[in-house]
């Protein structure tokens, strides 16, 4: 009697920790979504004093995951929450661009010619928020974005792409990863400028001295 209670309890010892390994390599780490959310709310701000606080804006971004947030769904959610909240500029239309296959970090970049039909579709916009990564305007493209009053801010990574578009002054803003740690003993984020400061920094053609290359 008393080794069929041993052989119970090691059973039920073993399907728990059977189930505890499977939950552990099925379970999804927690993201922190607060630095996306920060940035929806800095770009809203951003777009609002270079509109200076009038105008149309159209929001370019990949179509996010209903089943799965994420970053991406977080920044977009963010900044359409943000823009609700002014009277002008107004946020006149999303456009949505293909969703990235699911577990895809990189988010791609959009098209040169389907920036240039949107351009095309919304005459009026005075601006395009895109969350995605800039195409490699040619002359023509440059020259379309720089020849109107149409702003382009994205937000997206780095590289020499962007460098070049900035110091055509056909991107008026970009939102980027951090170049640089925060100097050790910085504060521990609290406010939604906190966030954003802690992962991400704004470059302008004005400001591109801080980029590392």
């Amino acid at each position: 009697m008393q080794t069929n209670k041993f052989t119970l309890a090691a059973v039920l010892a073993l399907l728990v920790l059977a189930g505890f390994l499977v939950w552990r390599q099925t379970a999804k780490p927690k993201i922190n979504l607060k630095p996306s959310a920060a940035v929806g709310e800095v770009i809203a701000d951003e777009a609002t004093r270079l509109l200076g606080g009038a105008g149309e804006i159209v929001l370019i971004a990949r179509a996010p995951d209903p089943n799965e947030p994420d970053a991406n769904g977080e920044r977009i959610a963010s900044f359409q929450a943000a823009m609700k909240l002014r009277k002008s500029p107004q946020l006149e239309a999303v456009e949505w661009l293909p969703r990235p296959p699911r577990g895809t970090m990189d988010l791609g970049d959009v098209a040169e010619e389907v920036l240039v039909a949107f351009a095309d579709k919304h005459p009026k916009a005075n601006a395009f928020v895109i969350f995605a990564g800039m195409p490699p305007l040619s002359a023509r493209g440059i020259e379309k974005f720089t020849g109107r009053s149409l702003k382009l801010m994205a937000v997206c990574g780095y590289n020499a792409n962007l460098k070049r578009l900035l110091q055509a002054r056909a991107v008026s803003l970009a939102v980027v990863p951090r170049f640089a740690d925060l100097p050790p003993g910085t504060p521990a984020p609290r406010t939604a400028t906190d966030w954003f400061q802690r992962e991400f920094e704004l470059l302008t053609p004005e400001t591109l001295d801080r980029a590392p290359y």
